[in-house]
């Protein structure tokens, strides 16, 4: 008997061992569920559910809104881990505005733009979408700020037939959910060129995305900290932002050149600010496997080096004299 309890228990624990991937990818599905079932039952007239993906990590978030035209955004969440978490939504636009989300692209950076028509006019209204993670923000742009970039292929899914007899129906819930099948179109790859500092070779782990080499800003100030262009790294509490002052010789923290296998690759565009010498600068950046990554070529122009591409030899070529 010892011996069959004993292989049933092997057999369970082979069983947990080939799934958790699998189940951990999808579970956020019934938390979803599970939590726009509570929030339609506190108020059923918020009744309409979009499910977008704006961070593009893979997960996406919910936002529950009104029904109608002047209909505002009820609540929003996300799942991070195993863990819900709420997103804090805006006031100043309708919840229209998700419904139908167009993605362009501006040479490698997503711009995400939502529109709606107010009641009482025919003009369309267009919203740029910034969400960091905790906050869903939004600014009222022109459509000439994206006609010229093209638009990107992006799943996001709006639904309203979830109530029956006035009351949230888990079936139909689920089955709208179970629907959505989102994509994430960033990848990377470890970049297998050469960089080279003022004619030497310096070993430095990167990512190749959308074609161009990203590397952590740590790393190059490292190789970097004896040299003309020179310049240091700082978390600024205050700003709750890095923080680049040129011309400093950069303090080793630890970690620095570091590599990452790459086994795994989670990636997600990084929206976040970055001040040099006390000046905000937006540069496109990716966060990977938990850390950001740069275009060397924006490192270059923050920090003040020339940055070159010797294409027979794939390597990255720096100048800081």
């Amino acid at each position: 008997m010892k011996k069959i309890i004993s292989a049933l228990l092997t057999a369970v624990m082979l069983c947990m061992m080939c799934v958790p991937n699998s189940f951990a990818a999808e579970s956020w599905r019934e938390a979803f569920v599970t939590r726009i079932m509570k929030l339609m039952s506190s108020d059923p007239t918020y009744n309409e559910v979009v499910i977008t993906d704006l961070d593009r990590d893979g997960i996406p978030e919910a936002f529950i809104m009104r029904d109608g035209l002047n209909g505002g955004i009820s609540a929003g969440f996300t799942m991070s881990g195993n863990t819900i978490s709420n997103i804090e939504v805006p006031s100043n636009i309708i919840g229209s505005c998700l419904k139908d989300i167009t993605v362009y692209d501006k040479d490698g950076r997503y711009i995400f733009v939502g529109k709606e028509i107010p009641r009482y006019t025919s003009e369309i209204n267009y919203y740029k979408l910034m969400f960091d993670g905790e906050k869903l923000t939004v600014e009222r742009i022109l459509k000439s700020y994206v006609s010229a970039y093209p638009t990107i292929p992006y799943v996001d899914m709006w639904g309203n037939d979830f109530l029956t007899s006035g009351y949230p129906n888990r079936t139909k819930i689920k089955q709208f959910i179970d629907g959505y099948n989102g994509m994430n179109s960033l990848t990377a790859t470890n970049s297998n060129v050469k960089l080279v500092v003022d004619g030497q070779e310096v070993e430095v782990s990167g990512y190749t995305v959308n074609d161009s080499n990203y590397y952590k800003i740590r790393d190059i100030a490292m190789v970097l900290r004896t040299t003309d262009s020179k310049f240091n790294v700082e978390w600024d509490e205050t700003l709750s932002a890095v923080s680049v002052t040129t011309g400093e010789k950069y303090e080793i923290i630890g970690g620095e050149l570091s590599e990452d296998d790459g086994s795994s690759l989670n990636v997600e565009q990084n929206s976040a600010p970055i001040y040099v010498d006390g000046e905000e600068h937006e540069f496109l950046s990716y966060n990977i496997n938990g850390s950001t990554y740069f275009k060397i070529r924006d490192i270059g122009d923050m920090a003040g080096f020339g940055v070159d591409w010797d294409g027979d030899t794939q390597t990255v070529v720096i100048r800081t004299k």
